[in-house]
């Protein structure tokens, strides 16, 4: 891993953690893997996945209705193929 991929994944940690200690801005919503219960954009329960979220106390909340467009539901139905994927190889090991 180079510095720089390191320090990128560093400051997105890091991120992450601001928001769900201090909330987000009112009126947005941020990204946050979360496990999927299975209700939220089509995503199969049990899979760890990026939503949108509302952060209020240190507590998230999936944010739904957001629109998506064709483009975007293409690439979410193949990062759930390769996060399945991915977990039935984790598994079987």
């Amino acid at each position: 891993m180079k510095k720089s991929s390191a320090a990128s994944a560093a400051a997105a940690a890091c991120e992450h953690m601001h928001d769900w200690w201090f909330g987000n801005q009112q009126g947005g919503y941020v990204s946050m893997g979360v496990i999927s219960d299975g209700t939220h954009y089509g995503i199969p329960a049990g899979i760890c996945y990026s939503f949108p979220c509302n952060v209020v106390n240190g507590q998230w909340q999936i944010v739904d209705g957001l629109s998506i467009n064709e483009f975007s539901r293409k690439k979410m139905d193949a990062n759930v193929k390769e996060l399945l994927e991915e977990r039935k190889m984790a598994l079987n090991f």
